[in-house]
């Protein structure tokens, strides 16, 4: 096999398991899984302990995140949403924290980072009082489990109590800008894994979203099936853990999000209760009513999942602003009240009427092939001389191959060289298809689009892991017949300025969902002003907005982008002529 390894780190170098499993007993042997106010009114010493009451007693958890970025206003939120559901006869189990990208560095390794909107967890007696605010369990994902800072996090947040931990596929997409200590974080996620090993028995859970890592970048709905086992064998097979997987974020066919469910719960032999099944945020937009539709469809799907084949998953009623900005509690409690009108009346309808032959039908299409792409990637791997024993060597290799070899190479896909990644995929992900749906509609829309940009140099990046948008105007631009140097997810400005001098590109598109686009843009351009590039355009789109006058809200930040001369139209069906303006 031709595989070409981007490896950040020797791998042969990381420690052996005996070290690290050692060091790992030392890290527990005096720690204490904290109680929250919800798990002792419910009797539990975990989440997973009452997530399973929930399977068999048939209550659907339901779950909210909140995404302020001070203690005082998470709290006040977290009370507002529980208060008034509590009042109007609704019910929350469990609360997501959005914590700042910072949370994932170590404090030496944070200077010069962009501070974005989530929460700083700044000392103990915060963390103690996240499961203290009100009845409603905490969970912590984002930039805690692989991260650079994964033990110290972990270890501080079951001591809080909080008992479903995130996010194992963090590892293999998430960065900071100028921070490259790879073998680090792949010691520390080890560690942090190991450490939520050591409670498997009590029902601690490993959360890991699929949309967040290299899974939201598979085309192939069966090799997503397939990935998921590769994370659950190190997780829960070398380490011990005990893995509940996320998904949704890109998935928009409810009927798919049932048939996924089945799928990965069947690859799950532990019964491992899943984390929450998330919203579709791809077909959220500006649009809140238009938003509205979006979250009945597929919580439908989600709703009727858990009534007929509880897997423990927690429903995520998505407000209709999540889009544009931080939602507030108003529009946490309006999502939750809308979904529970659909649990009542139309879930059971539609349930009763489905064709569950056909469903089970393709769940085992997806489990088989599923199955196979595993098999191949671990055939792969071992060709490679990866110890298929150490959960590190098969992180930091995988990373090295990247999500588009995996297809590429191990794919369960019919070959066929004119398809993408030489595979027709056996079922396309919604994310695949939604992506050419909305790209060939808006290239519909441009006049004279095809060759109307070539021999124009185009660079494109996006500040976080958010890829989607990105990903639709580079076709755009390709169609275009523009020559386009993709940077990929995480870019920091410096890397913007060195692909310029290197490919003297005249134009550079930024797409940016992270809360920090005003401090970016201003970054890159003080960075340009600082080489001496002059003349160079700057297209930014996204989520463009960012607290700037620290009132706790991320506020809409495109007149500021504008007075800097960046475009800020935020327009993909106006993005060839936003290119041309800076050609001339």
């Amino acid at each position: 096999m031709d595989i070409k390894m981007n490896k950040r780190f020797e791998i042969k170098n990381l420690p052996d398991m005996n070290t690290i499993r050692n060091e790992v007993e030392k890290l527990v042997a005096d720690l204490e899984i904290g109680q929250t106010l919800f798990l002792k009114e419910h009797g539990c010493r975990t989440e997973g302990e009452y997530k399973k009451k929930c399977m068999q007693s048939g209550h659907i958890m339901k779950h909210s995140h909140i995404g302020y970025n001070t203690w005082d206003t998470t709290k006040e939120c977290a009370e507002k949403v529980y208060s008034e559901l509590h009042k109007r006869g609704s019910y929350i189990d469990r609360f997501g924290f959005c914590l700042d990208t910072l949370m994932g560095l170590p404090e030496d390794m944070r200077a010069g980072q962009l501070i974005g909107t989530g929460l700083m967890m700044k000392n103990a007696d915060e963390w103690k009082e996240i499961g203290r605010i009100v009845p409603v369990q905490p969970h912590c994902g984002d930039n805690m489990i692989g991260t650079l800072n994964g033990v110290k996090n972990t270890l501080s947040a079951l001591r809080a109590g909080v008992t479903t931990i995130g996010n194992a596929s963090h590892y293999y997409t998430y960065e900071w800008p100028g921070v490259d200590k790879e073998e680090l974080r792949t010691i520390d996620t080890i560690k942090a894994i190991a450490i939520m090993g050591n409670f498997k028995e009590f029902g601690v859970i490993i959360h890991s979203n699929l949309d967040d890592g290299y899974g939201g970048q598979l085309n192939d709905l069966a090799n997503l099936v397939g990935w998921a086992k590769i994370e659950r064998y190190y997780c829960e097979e070398l380490l011990n853990g005990g893995l509940g997987h996320c998904y949704g974020n890109l998935f928009s066919n409810p009927i798919n999000r049932i048939i996924f469910n089945m799928a990965i719960w069947e690859m799950n032999p532990n019964h491992i209760p899943g984390s929450m099944v998330y919203g579709n945020t791809t077909e959220f937009g500006y649009d809140f009513e238009v938003n509205a539709g979006a979250l009945g469809n597929y919580i439908v799907g989600d709703i009727i999942t858990q009534k007929n084949i509880p897997t423990g998953h927690a429903i995520v009623p998505i407000p209709v602003s999540e889009a544009v900005r931080i939602p507030t509690a108003e529009e946490m409690v309006a999502a939750h009240l809308h979904v529970d009108k659909l649990m009542v009346k139309s879930a059971p309808c539609f349930s009763e009427f489905l064709n569950w032959d056909k469903i089970i039908a393709e769940k085992n299409l997806l489990v088989a092939c599923g199955n196979l792409f595993f098999e191949r990637v671990m055939n792969g791997l071992d060709g490679l001389g990866i110890d298929l024993e150490h959960p590190g060597e098969i992180m930091g290799a995988i990373k090295a191959i990247g999500p588009v070899q995996l297809e590429e190479y191990f794919g369960v896909g019919k070959a066929d060289k004119a398809a993408l990644r030489g595979r027709i995929p056996v079922k396309s992900t919604d994310a695949f298809k939604d992506l050419a749906t909305k790209t060939n509609s808006i290239k519909v829309q441009i006049r004279g689009l095809k060759d109307s940009l070539t021999g124009t140099k185009v660079i494109v990046g996006t500040t976080d892991v958010h890829e989607f948008a990105k990903q639709m105007v580079k076709e755009i631009l390709l169609e275009a017949g523009a020559t386009v140097f993709d940077l990929g997810s995480t870019v920091s400005t410096a890397e913007v300025l060195d692909a310029i001098i290197e490919t003297e590109c005249k134009v550079v598109l930024i797409s940016t969902y992270n809360g920090i686009a005003y401090s970016y843009g201003k970054e890159l351009l003080e960075g340009m002003q600082k080489r001496n590039l002059k003349n160079i355009g700057v297209i930014m789109g996204g989520l463009l907005n960012e607290d700037l006058d620290g009132d706790e809200l991320a506020e809409d930040v495109s007149g500021e982008l504008r007075s800097l001369g960046i475009n800020a139209d935020n327009s993909a069906k106006d993005i060839v002529e936003a290119v041309k303006t800076f050609l001339n």
